[in-house]
C-alpha cells in the first residue's frame, strides 16, 4: 500500500506545501514563513542531522508522495526518539495509509534502530489524532503543558515491549 523513502531535495516543494497548509496544520504549532533559501537550509540541516530520520510516504499504486513520517530527537544512549506523522494529501485522510506508514516506521525504530521508547506531543483538542496514536499503542503519560499560544498539549509514549506484544513481532 505504501513505501517509505528517505526525505530528499526533490520532495522539498511538496513538504513545504504541506507545512503551510492551514487545514493540515490546524493542530500544529504555527510555523513562520520561510524563504526558499531558508527552506533549502532547513532541508540541508535536516538531511545532515543524525538525530532525525524523515521519510516520505509514497502511495505504491500511483507513486505519489502523500505524507511524511519522522523520528526526531533520536537519543542513541537513552534509546528513545520523538515520533511524528503528517498526511499532506487530504484525499488520503482516513484511508489507512497513516496507520500502515506509522507501523512501518515504529517497527523500524524498535527492531532495526533498537530504540526502547517513542514519544510525541499532540494538542489536547485533537481528539482524532489522540485516538489514532492510541490505536497504534501510544498512551497518555499524564503530562501536559501550554504552548506559546496557550493551547494545551499532551504527551504520549510507546514502549518497545508494548509495541512488540501488540504486533507479535518478537
Amino acid at each position: 500500500m505504501v513505501e517509505l523513502v528517505p526525505l530528499e531535495k526533490k520532495y522539498l516543494d511538496i513538504v513545504t506545501k504541506w507545512n503551510y497548509d492551514k487545514e493540515i496544520n490546524f493542530y500544529f504549532s504555527k510555523r513562520p514563513p520561510l524563504s526558499q533559501e531558508q527552506q533549502n537550509d532547513w532541508l540541508e540541516k535536516t538531511l545532515k542531522d543524525s538525530t532525525k530520520k524523515k521519510y516520505i510516504i509514497i502511495h505504491q499504486l500511483n507513486k505519489k508522495p502523500v505524507g511524511m513520517v519522522s523520528l526526531m530527537k533520536i537519543e542513541v544512549t537513552s534509546r528513545k526518539a520523538e515520533f511524528g506523522i503528517t498526511i499532506g494529501e487530504k484525499n488520503y485522510w482516513g484511508t489507512g495509509i497513516a496507520k500502515t506508514a506509522s507501523e512501518m516506521l515504529l517497527n523500524y525504530a524498535f527492531q532495526i534502530i533498537k530504540l526502547d521508547e517513542l514519544y510525541l506531543t499532540v494538542f489536547e483538542a485533537n481528539v482524532r489524532a489522540i485516538q489514532f496514536f492510541s490505536n497504534l499503542g501510544f498512551v497518555k503519560t499524564g503530562k501536559s503543558f501550554s504552548n506559546e499560544n496557550g493551547t494545551i498539549v499532551i504527551e504520549m509514549n510507546l514502549y518497545k515491549s508494548h509495541f512488540l506484544n501488540q504486533h507479535k513481532l518478537h
